[in-house]
């Protein structure tokens, strides 16, 4: 792989960061099925999504709906950040940080929107 602009490098990390507190909020998420402690969920690369996954499936049927939309949304997101990064070792890859910040973007619209969703749903059943 070739040396990246200094830009860049900050980009990726602005977009490294965006989807690892993504991946926390799902493990937050996920962790009703792990005995309520998202440490161990979000430990394990993957398992945020795939417990938040699974945790959606048992929300009230009021917001069920529109949770499964934005974890679905933020597995979609989570993965095209991971393909950007790695694309990186591919000949003649986009190495500009406009793209790893329009990711980064992204990330962080849906990571506000699923948060306010989150706490929506709580304070209605809590």
């Amino acid at each position: 792989m070739e040396m990246l602009a200094e830009e860049t490098l900050a980009a990726i990390g602005r977009m490294t960061v965006a989807a690892t507190d993504l991946e926390h909020l799902l493990a937050w998420v996920g962790a009703d099925r792990s005995g309520g402690n998202p440490d161990p969920v979000f430990a394990v690369p993957g398992e945020p999504l795939r417990a938040a996954r699974g945790a959606v499936e048992f929300a009230a049927p009021a917001h069920r709906e529109e949770l499964i939309r934005y974890v679905e949304a933020a597995g979609t997101q989570l993965a095209l950040s991971q393909a950007a990064l790695r694309a990186l070792w591919k000949q003649n890859a986009r190495r500009d940080p406009a793209t790893f910040d329009e990711i980064a973007a992204r990330l962080v619209r849906l990571r506000g929107m699923l948060g306010e969703l989150v706490q929506s749903h709580l304070q209605a059943h809590g």
